[in-house]
């Protein structure tokens, strides 16, 4: 949304073309979507509904299963209907520049036979890498409901995906990415990749706005996490290993999970399954603070920025604290081992000041590095160097 934002400030008209589903959705597009979409300026819209693709993206997803071995070009992320409408649609509108999301949408592109170097392509995290590494979680995952004693011990080391090697220097799928005129990307990590093909890349770290001042900060900790394969490892990290030790010293200490993946865990002494909350903002309010027990990932882990931006200090471990705003002692407590989060948990829990002065700056920290504003600012200045490096076009696509 604040992509699509910061596109119409630039000046240029904007059209906006997408499936039926977004993600996360079953139902389609709500009208309040198309709504929101024209208040921000998009001046036109143009949606492609399929059931023939849908059909077919489930039976690739289902031949595929959880393997995560899907490629691009795969019915799985570009059905041929969608494919095909695109092409047609790009060629109709004879745009000046197409800005993309995610790799997996390439082969839209290809078939528009539009110029990638007149492309920006934006990617939150490298999506195939991203299902190679939650397929290999998957594998090792307990049944439902998720419970730390039923856990493969192997899976909650903390260096396991560095020694299971998911990533590949000459990966497709940052070959693809390189090959555009322009790359945004949220992570600097990835960036470092894609750039390494020879890619023109930039990081642009996710924009998130402030929440509501007032914190009271005497509540139970707090992690929010959806039912992905890395935040259900993360969280039995926690309790099988940080949990045990923090309670013996802190038998008082609580967590309160929220979000989708509460509904799957079993009952655990010191955490509170809340379901999905309507109104995380509350939440947080009275939280005393926010951990992020997850270390497998892509992109940026928005329930840290999400967390600092609603004043509070984060517990992290040190990868996920690489791609996020924490400062250690600073914003946040970043930690290497299962000892120092407990550590941390156990400073914040019994210190208020601690609480506030983090808190505090995390999230001012947020305003300052990560405001909407800054946001667009950056978009609009990459755009517009690119349309300066490639020059103007005519509407044959010749250049002038």
């Amino acid at each position: 949304m604040e992509l699509v934002r910061a596109l119409c400030r630039t000046g240029h008209e904007i059209q906006l073309a997408s499936g039926w589903n977004p993600p996360r959705s079953l139902e389609g597009w709500p009208p309040e979507a198309f709504d929101a979409m024209r208040e921000i300026g998009v001046a036109k819209i143009h949606i492609h509904r399929s059931r023939i693709d849908d059909l077919l993206g489930w039976m690739t997803r289902k031949m595929f299963g959880k393997s995560g071995s899907a490629p691009i070009g795969s019915w799985r992320f570009t059905p041929p209907g969608q494919t095909r409408w695109f092409g047609r649609l790009v060629r109709q509108v004879r745009p000046d520049m197409l800005v993309m999301n995610y790799s997996v949408s390439d082969p839209l592109v290809e078939a528009a036979g539009f110029d990638r170097q007149r492309c920006i392509l934006e990617t939150h995290d490298l999506v195939l890498l991203n299902k190679r590494m939650q397929a290999g979680v998957e594998a090792s995952l307990p049944p439902v409901p998720y419970h730390p004693s039923t856990m493969c011990p192997e899976i909650l080391e903390l260096d396991w995906f560095e020694r299971t090697r998911f990533e590949s220097p000459d990966d497709p799928e940052t070959g693809i990415c390189a090959k555009y005129g322009m790359c945004f990307s949220i992570s600097s990590r990835e960036a470092e990749r894609i750039r390494k093909r020879g890619g023109k890349v930039v990081h642009v770290p996710m924009a998130m706005a402030c929440g509501p001042e007032g914190n009271v900060r005497e509540g139970a900790a707090i992690l929010a996490a959806g039912p992905n394969a890395f935040n259900v490892q993360g969280y039995l990290w926690f309790a099988s290993k940080v949990l045990p030790a923090l309670r013996a010293r802190q038998p008082e200490f609580v967590l309160e999970l929220t979000g989708s993946l509460s509904r799957k865990v079993a009952p655990l002494d010191g955490v509170v399954p809340m379901g999905v909350v309507p109104d995380l903002s509350r939440r947080y309010l009275q939280a005393r603070f926010a951990i992020c027990p997850v270390f497998g990932g892509t992109g940026q882990q928005v329930k840290i920025v999400e967390a600092m931006a609603h004043g509070l200090a984060v517990v992290a471990l040190a990868e996920p604290a690489r791609e996020s705003p924490i400062v250690h002692g600073v914003n946040g407590l970043v930690c290497r081992d299962e000892s120092e989060f407990a550590e941390a948990c156990l400073a914040l829990w019994k210190d208020p000041g601690l609480r506030d002065r983090l808190g505090d700056e995390a999230r001012k920290t947020v305003g300052r590095e990560l405001s909407v504003a800054k946001y667009g600012q950056a978009i609009s200045e990459k755009v517009a160097e690119l349309l300066e490096r490639i020059g103007t076009f005519d509407r044959d696509g010749v250049h002038e």
